[in-house]
């Protein structure tokens, strides 16, 4: 993050965009959980399981999702877990069975995917 000293270095007559105020508001942390959020959707079997949850109308037992996805159950219950870390699915048990559905922030990023990628579809054509 750029402090006062960075910003002596800056070239004469080069107006600065970024506020002190804006600069504070990046913390660490908050870009932490953001980047796990991409990192966690950047891999297709976890953001096709995200979808595939998203278009459920109740929980899904993690052993729905196998035939769906190109890998085997253990790859699927790892994704699972990384998918509930990040915050963008939530778990149930009952009894031996596990179900799952997104969360409002993965119901979130799903709809803005998706409008996004019809935006970029529409401009593309």
């Amino acid at each position: 993050m750029a402090t006062d000293d960075s910003r002596q270095d800056e070239p004469p007559g080069c107006e600065l965009a970024l506020s002190d105020t804006a600069l504070e508001s990046v913390t660490d942390r908050s870009l932490e959980t953001q980047v796990e959020i991409f990192s966690t959707l950047g891999n297709e079997t976890r953001y096709r399981i995200l979808l595939l949850l998203s278009l459920a109308d109740e929980p899904v037992c993690g052993c729905e999702i196998e035939p769906y996805v190109d890998v085997g159950q253990s790859s699927i219950s790892q994704s699972l877990s990384r998918l509930r870390k990040a915050g963008l699915v939530s778990r149930t048990k009952d009894g031996r069975w596990r179900y799952y559905e997104p969360t409002e922030k993965g119901k979130k990023v799903i709809a803005l995917s998706e409008t996004e990628t019809d935006k970029m579809a529409a401009v593309s054509d």
